[in-house]
């Protein structure tokens, strides 16, 4: 087998599918798909699964378009390749899986042959940013008042609860929405963040314009800036002309999700852009108007990223001017068993529509727990009981996964763990008095030389000071007003180099 820039050459099918080739397509950390040259589907590795929501679908035998929409282009790039039988490196564009995840990708697609014969394509997936999409045909089911019927998107409707704290945040939010300022959303993994700022774009005088959802986290910088951007032909290697997401968004909604995640050089391109309502494509002197709302996601609160140097001051400034913190399920528990009843109708576990309920023992544990994974956590509990239900028609503790009986059960432990070792120290204090803490910190080997207290804080100080700065060590010597010579010496001493 032999590979270069261009193309395969002598590759057969039977050649990338041997089991040495598979094992090694398994333990990519790229997306890789294999189809015949009749467009079905052979192979595709766990992690292109996960990226397109196959990972309870059974892909290999099925045609590409019984899994693929076209979202952007008339063709299918696996069946353009197929057809002209001609490599098509890093081709960008947008897709959406008939299972309604709609995703953005770069991909290079080799044509195979066997023995001069077309054999079918090899697909190399570079990246994917994917999410689930509601479909913008809701099934009969399903509350119709959940969706946005012209766009497809969650509204403020879908956000099940009565809780004081997550009302407080869904008033917020409405009265955000009819604004045109930048909104900033955080909080924990699974809270539902990205379905508050669907329901803000939906619920806006931009509903009929663009949404455009990125995760700043699963692309690298160099490719996140000609995303966001665009480039020119020839800023660089094989570049096209391709207008970025905020030009594709113009007159609409810009999401960039887990954006504490940018690096910090990006962050000041990103804050140029804002201020000025201006968009430069990569290679490009020409300036393009822009008229773009941008709705962040962090998952921590953003004074915390600001103070740990993972999110400038002044972007963080421009782009919160609404703030929303989106309360964690443990801190609503009140909604369980509202949210509950919601997955339990919604779910496609539930075919035929039966009313199901929940045993009384089973909402006591839910309410006991602590949902580390919150919202998304119980809706996966729930799918998973009831893929166990069978024919019962409540869910009781039998129907519970494994792994989260497991997880409460631990919990608990740990609690109780908890519980003893606060009423020891209790003891303790009790018996003695003032001296408690000097007695409790060298009981638990707490006491710290000062020496390496600072250093731990001067190597704290010189990492975020070096971030702010893109790596600039000149720069950074300056703000801490010490020789670059000095701060060189520091970053080698404090064992900080390699970062």
């Amino acid at each position: 087998m032999y590979f270069t820039k261009d193309k395969f050459f002598n590759v057969s099918r039977k050649s990338v599918l041997a089991p040495e080739m598979t094992a090694i397509w398994d333990d990519m950390g790229v997306g890789v798909a294999v189809v015949n040259a009749e467009g079905i589907c052979e192979y595709m590795n766990p992690i292109q699964r996960r990226a397109d929501g196959f990972s309870r679908i059974h892909v290999e035998g099925q045609h590409i378009t019984k899994l693929y929409v076209p979202y952007e282009l008339t063709c299918i790039p696996t069946i353009e390749c197929l057809r002209k039988s001609e490599p098509i490196l890093k081709k960008s564009y947008f897709y959406m899986t008939t299972n309604n995840y709609l995703a953005s990708t770069v991909t290079d697609f080799f044509p195979l042959y066997d023995h001069g014969k077309k054999d079918g394509v090899i697909a190399f997936i570079i990246w994917t940013g994917s999410s689930p999409l509601k479909d913008s045909k809701p099934r009969s089911r399903k509350p119709v008042s959940t969706v946005n019927k012209s766009s497809g998107y969650y509204t403020f409707d879908s956000l099940v609860g009565d809780d004081e704290s997550l009302l407080e945040v869904l008033s917020e939010a409405r009265i955000a929405a009819k604004s045109p300022s930048h909104v900033m959303i955080w909080g924990e993994s699974g809270t539902g963040k990205e379905m508050f700022a669907q329901a803000i774009h939906a619920e806006s005088d931009r509903d009929n314009k663009p949404f455009i959802a990125e995760n700043c986290a699963a692309i690298p910088e160099n490719l996140l800036e000609a995303i966001l951007f665009g480039t020119t032909k020839g800023a660089y290697t094989d570049a096209p002309d391709k207008p970025g997401l905020f030009e594709e968004a113009d007159g609409g909604t810009l999401l960039l999700d887990e954006l504490n995640s940018m690096p910090l050089g990006l962050q000041a391109k990103l804050l140029r852009v804002l201020q000025e309502k201006r968009v430069r494509r990569l290679g490009s002197l020409k300036e393009i108007p822009i008229d773009v709302r941008v709705i962040s996601i962090l998952n921590e609160a953003p004074l915390n990223a600001v103070g740990l140097g993972l999110l400038r001051s002044d972007l963080f400034y421009r782009l919160a001017v609404v703030g929303l913190a989106v309360p964690p399920l443990r801190e609503r528990k009140k909604d369980i068993p509202v949210l509950a009843s919601s997955f339990i109708e919604s779910s496609v576990q539930n075919k035929d529509s039966r009313p199901v309920d929940i045993d009384p023992d089973v909402i006591q544990m839910f309410s006991e727990y602590h949902w580390p994974g919150n919202v998304r956590e119980l809706l996966h509990v729930i799918e998973g009981s009831l893929a166990l239900l069978g024919d019962r028609s409540s869910i009781d503790r039998t129907c519970l996964p494994r792994h989260f009986r497991e997880s409460f059960e631990a919990g608990i432990s740990r609690q109780v763990s908890s519980t003893e070792v606060s009423q020891q120290e209790a003891l303790e204090s009790s018996l003695l008095g003032q001296n408690y803490f000097d007695y409790r910190m060298v009981k638990r080997n707490s006491v710290v030389p000062l020496k390496t207290c600072v250093q731990k804080y001067e190597a704290d100080c010189i990492r975020n000071v070096v971030r702010l700065t893109g790596g600039n060590v000149a720069k950074a010597a300056r703000i801490l007003q010490i020789t670059g010579a000095g701060l060189r010496y520091k970053i080698k001493q404090l064992g900080i180099e390699d970062e």
